[in-house]
């Protein structure tokens, strides 16, 4: 009987409890796509500028050419390459509704990439994304498939790995699918941060408080802390290491008030077109400015992932009372190892009232400013809190400038969606020049845009807040060949590479061969052909246009003997 009702007793916060999803991914399906053990540079989840890392990252012993297996039976269904990004990637779709993904490999097995090179040449284009007709390279469990590599937007050798729905083309939690990884290490929690929820988190500076460990628990300096408002909501600074010492992210939070779970957030099932929203998952503003990663423990009136799970509350914590409220966060890597941190919050006084704002700027609306210089707009999903925006105009010191120079809030805020900025001129553009003009954002990194003229508006596109200003471009990249002079015998020779540079930016590059063009790769701003039958023996002349974003185009003939 005493049993009974302690079910009963139970029985609503287990109710609360199976609203935070439980994962059921196949284990032991998908092999290690290595011969190595696995050892992780990177796992799901680690927060990254502007994204969420999407897979694991497996280290390949810091070379390149490591053979690259199939996890599972399928069949090839996609090709990528670019000078971003994945690079060279490769997807296999497999019968149980997954779809692996191997990514910055060095080249696919010869059959695939001969077929990729066939289409390059069709397309006249190296960058690709080929959609693969499904009966045209089945693939075993095990087969071979790639040669792994350092290409695209990686910055080290290492095989980048995915598991994605088929379905929905969301990748997936990989450490959930029961690889063989050593990991009993809990999280370990450096900070929290304490917020008004009932302010902008833009408009706002966080309590933020250190933890130590005291009884195998993450405390406060403080027994209780005291909050100048009558609603709060937490943040949290915390990482995983495993058993290598490497730092990863995290996997979960559950926050419980009064010993009750109130909100989740598992990094689990992120997709590309929602990955952005990774600036509205964090405190952007502390990191931008040079801080650390604060993972909020609520969720932003504009933010639109499906990782939080609101199981009793939202995350607010109502301090109205006056009392002390006990809150706990458990903090959980995917091995389920967990670490506590514990603490306590009351109301200390009245929250200040907020200062009188001219331009509130409003998530999930449509946002517009605009004088007689300049103006932009925003859409609805632009912002993911309301700000106080702020605007200044003042004078351009340099020559090249062909207007002022317009502050338009702070890069400190993020902005989800590209938008487009208009302005005019204030001195007037020959006619010759106009459609020479770039717009430069500065503020945090600098950034230029490509403009078109209409009405005497000039508009470009950006993603950030900043100081911007027009410029005109008359300078041609700069394209040079590395290694080799016009008349060379290149007969020995197993490559050619040029290198292009320019300040504005590289919009595009062509490269011809006796007329007809001619495959070259691109890793940065450098361009590489190997030799192959697209070169015979004998006399040629290579010419190499790269255009920038104003359209101002750089050539270089080569002439040399094969």
């Amino acid at each position: 009987m005493k049993r009974v009702i302690g079910l009963f007793c139970l029985l609503p916060q287990l109710l609360q409890a199976q609203s935070i999803p439980v994962k059921d991914y196949p284990q032991g399906y998908f092999r290690n796509p290595l011969n190595i053990p696995i050892e992780l540079a990177g796992n799901f989840g680690e927060l990254r500028p502007n994204h969420f890392h999407s897979g694991m990252d497996i280290k390949t012993q810091q070379r390149e050419n490591l053979p690259v297996h199939a996890a599972a039976d399928g069949y090839v269904s996609r090709v990528g390459v670019s000078h971003t990004g994945f690079g060279n990637v490769l997807y296999i779709t497999h019968p149980n509704g997954y779809t692996t993904v191997y990514a910055h490999l060095n080249a696919f097995f010869p059959a695939l990439q001969q077929y990729v090179k066939k289409q390059q040449y069709q397309a006249e284009s190296w960058a690709s994304d080929l959609v693969i007709p499904a009966g045209m390279f089945p693939i075993k469990k095990g087969d071979f498939v790639a040669w792994s590599g350092n290409t695209g937007g990686s910055a080290g050798p290492h095989l980048h790995f995915e598991i994605r729905n088929t379905q929905t083309e969301k990748p997936l939690n990989p450490l959930l699918f029961g690889f063989d990884i050593a990991d009993t290490h809990a999280p370990d929690v450096y900070r929290i941060a304490v917020y008004d929820r009932e302010k902008s988190i833009y408009e706002q500076q966080p309590i933020t408080l250190a933890v130590k460990k005291a009884g195998g628990e993450y405390v406060t300096a403080q027994p209780v802390i005291k909050i100048n408002a009558s609603k709060a909501a937490l943040g949290i600074s915390a990482v995983d290491r495993m058993n290598t010492g490497n730092i990863y992210g995290i996997y979960e939070v559950t926050l419980y008030q009064r010993n009750e779970p109130d909100i989740d957030f598992q990094l689990d099932n992120i997709g590309y077109d929602e990955t952005r929203y990774l600036n509205a998952h964090i405190d952007y503003k502390i990191k931008k400015g040079g801080g650390p990663y604060y993972q909020l423990l609520f969720s932003l009136p504009g933010n639109k992932l499906d990782i939080y799970h609101d199981v009793k509350g939202d995350g607010t914590i109502s301090l109205e009372d006056g009392a002390v409220h006990d809150v706990k966060l458990l903090v959980k890597d995917a091995y389920g190892n967990t670490s506590t941190v514990k603490l306590a919050l009351q109301q200390g006084g009245p929250e200040p009232a907020e200062k009188p704002c001219a331009n509130t700027m409003y998530p999930d609306s449509r946002n517009i400013f605009e004088n007689n210089q300049v103006e932009f707009y925003l859409d609805e999903d632009a912002l993911y809190d309301k700000i106080c925006f702020n605007y200044l105009e003042t004078p351009a010191t340099s020559p090249k400038a062909y207007s002022n120079i317009f502050h338009l809030h702070t890069p400190l805020v993020p902005i989800h969606d590209f938008f487009g900025v208009r302005m005019r001129s204030s001195r007037s553009v020959p006619e010759q020049l106009q459609s020479k003009v770039v717009m430069v954002r500065e503020g945090m990194g600098s950034s230029t845009s490509g403009t078109t003229l209409e009405n005497g508006w000039y508009k470009g596109t950006f993603r950030d807040f900043g100081n911007f200003h027009l410029e005109v471009d008359t300078i041609a990249p700069k394209v040079t060949p590395l290694g080799v002079k016009p008349g060379a015998n290149l007969a020995k020779a197993t490559k050619i590479a040029f290198a292009m540079n320019d300040a504005s930016g590289i919009q595009r590059y062509r490269a011809e061969l006796d007329g007809k063009w001619l495959l070259f790769s691109r890793r940065g701003n450098v361009l590489t052909y190997t030799f192959d039958e697209h070169c015979q023996p004998g006399t040629h002349v290579l010419v190499m246009k790269v255009t920038d974003v104003a359209g101002n185009e750089g050539t270089y003939r080569l002439s040399f003997k094969r």
